[in-house]
């Protein structure tokens, strides 16, 4: 790190944690000089990255002061959000983000602004990090895409080469694509998935029995449990898949943002058959749209074919050139390695926590589920207990927290749980949130519950 970043981040470390508060003068340049041992250029070069985030201002002949930025009070809010996992622009070091958006600009200057354009030096680079994670693939199987819900409508609404017709998905799962399948003409069949995964027997009775198009699944981070298959389950959905001729549909959203042990996704023991692969980036870097899906050589045929037919221009799905040309300078760079390690340094801690503030709780009451890895976990409540009202009392506190009813296709399914993200909490936060939860259970417990 060079030292003007590091004056950088000492200042502003201590205008989030209020040691410098709003209004307050900032030592002086010379004082600064002094403390970090070096020229007033660099403290000038720190101060400037500040300004132009207008954490702080300056006044003439007077010196630099602390400003009332958006930034600074989305750090100091007092609302403490569980119910949602989308990173805050502002997580992300403004020189990082800076650098990479440069680095696009300068590498691509003499480009047409054209949506269709797609970087051929960006796919081995995702062949290489796929790799990494155990996709093996072809670069020609590597697509970029906009959005993953996208390619979730479009999957769902298009035929498939096994000429089936019925969507399985487990129970809980993604609420956005829950919803859209709710309001679809299209079969829906259902497989119950809690924190010992799912019904290999009734999985395997659904694939020879039923007319299954693809199995939509999240094998690891779960949205909403929080767990992950074992490596036995996920070796044998995939053996299943193959069998039987159904597509299994994995969502690793998360991809290897948060790293497990020796993880390997479906995909590798896929064969490259009968496996299609999605990652979106949104948790990583918020600032683009672009995700990708990886086709097997069985499917790519007809997923030319499906996109084409959606729209005459297949750009509709590629994300922008600025969009792939600032991926590209990301993961290609040592600051993506970087956040790698900071983001799955923090999530462990907050998962520990977690594990340590729940310790002593009754189960009978609030059961922990997941926490094992990923952003999410849920607590299941206890049926005589209304979520609704631990919620509704909950926001009073100024505590945020989501139900997981909209998580599940049959309503009559749900299991009376609620999911929790540690996204944007500290750590702090998240112990005082999980106490105050519990409190509360026990509080309405004490009238519902007959002893």
């Amino acid at each position: 790190m060079k030292l003007y970043e590091r004056i950088y981040r000492d200042l502003r470390k201590d205008i989030v944690d209020k040691r410098l508060k709003q209004g307050e003068r900032l030592p002086s340049i010379i004082a600064l000089a002094k403390k970090y041992d070096c020229s007033k250029g660099t403290v000038i070069k720190a101060l400037e990255l500040l300004l132009s985030q207008h954490v702080i201002f300056s006044k003439p002949q007077s010196g630099y002061y602390v400003a009332d930025n958006f930034l600074r009070q989305q750090h100091e809010s007092e609302s403490i959000y569980l119910d949602t996992a989308n990173p805050l622009i502002d997580s992300f070091e403004i020189f990082d983000i800076k650098h990479c958006l440069n680095l696009a600009v300068e590498l691509y200057a003499k480009y047409a602004i054209d949506e269709s354009v797609r970087l051929k030096s960006l796919h081995p680079v995702l062949q290489q990090q796929l790799a990494a994670d155990g996709v093996y693939t072809k670069l020609e199987n590597i697509h970029l895409v906009q959005g993953i819900t996208q390619m979730l409508v479009l999957f769902t609404e298009a035929p498939f080469p096994n000429g089936k017709k019925t969507i399985l998905v487990e129970e809980p799962s993604y609420s956005h694509y829950i919803r859209f399948l709710k309001l679809s003409d299209v079969p829906v069949l259902t497989i119950a998935r809690d924190e010992n995964g799912v019904d290999l027997k009734q999985l395997e009775h659904y694939f020879k029995h039923e007319d299954i198009k693809f199995f939509y699944t999240t094998p690891r981070n779960h949205n909403p449990l929080g767990t992950s298959y074992s490596y036995k389950q996920r070796k044998k959905i995939m053996e299943l898949a193959l069998r039987y001729d159904v597509y299994i549909i994995e969502d690793d959203y998360f991809g290897g943002t948060h790293k497990l042990p020796q993880y390997v996704p479906m995909y590798y023991f896929s064969y490259q058959k009968n496996c299609i692969y999605l990652r979106s980036n949104t948790k990583v870097f918020p600032l683009i749209r672009i995700g990708l899906v990886v086709i097997p050589d069985d499917f790519k045929k007809t997923f030319e074919e499906i996109a084409g037919r959606r729209t005459s221009h297949y750009s509709y799905y590629i994300p922008s050139l600025i969009s792939q040309a600032t991926w590209e300078a990301y993961i290609s760079s040592a600051i993506y390695e970087k956040h790698i390690v900071q983001k799955t340094k923090q999530i462990d801690e907050k998962l520990q926590a977690v594990s340590a503030v729940t310790a002593d709780w009754d189960n009978k009451l609030v059961k922990v589920i997941g926490a094992e890895s990923g952003y999410y976990f849920t607590l299941r409540i206890h049926p005589e207990i209304k979520v609704k009202t631990v919620i509704e009392n909950l926001k009073k506190k100024d505590i945020h927290i989501a139900s997981n009813e909209q998580a599940y296709y049959h309503q009559d399914h749900y299991d009376n749980s609620v999911r929790v993200s540690v996204s944007r909490v500290s750590l702090e936060q998240l112990q005082q949130a999980l106490r105050y939860i519990y409190q509360e259970v026990e509080h309405l417990a004490g009238r519902t519950i007959p002893v």
